[in-house]
């Protein structure tokens, strides 16, 4: 198998497998970059501001089949997600104060104090670690593909 993108200009494009998603259960998470503020619209037409944090599993815990993992292989690289969708306050003020909640909570699980500005917080969350529930989500349009999600968390132990 080439390991370059270079190696792989020969091989069909067919040749090319969705790779197996992490086994579901609970791991430590390590926050690895700054959160991506985007906006996102949702196929009713609302507006969201999407605030995406990006992580990577440091340690799977009981509940993660071993099997499963030991399968995997070295799963320290791989890129999970955890989003949240903020609505705007102006048209969803209850959904607005929720989704915050949320965001501050999760921020209080990665150990971030609560008397800083939020800037700040979402700046400190780099490289904290936190425990977490990996879930497997099918897409709706296509059962086959199944999205690895970060669904709840608290603090690390």
């Amino acid at each position: 198998m080439a390991k370059r993108f270079s190696d792989a200009l020969a091989t069909k494009v067919e040749d090319f497998q969705r790779p197996p998603n992490l086994p579901a259960g609970h791991y430590t998470f390590q926050v690895t970059k700054h959160a991506d503020i985007s906006e996102f619209e949702s196929r009713d037409g609302v507006t969201f501001d999407r605030v995406t944090f990006t992580c990577t599993p440091v340690a799977a815990q009981d509940d993660v089949d071993e099997d499963e993992l030991s399968q995997f292989g070295d799963y320290s690289k791989v890129a999970v997600r955890k989003q949240f969708l903020i609505p705007d306050g102006e048209q969803d003020a209850a959904g607005y104060d929720n989704s915050m909640f949320n965001v501050r909570r999760f921020l209080e699980h990665c150990g971030i104090k609560e008397d800083v500005p939020l800037g700040e917080a979402l700046a400190d969350a780099v490289m904290t670690q936190f425990m977490g529930e990996l879930n497997h989500r099918p897409d709706k349009n296509n059962p086959e593909i199944v999205y690895q999600e970060i669904g709840r968390t608290a603090l690390a132990e």
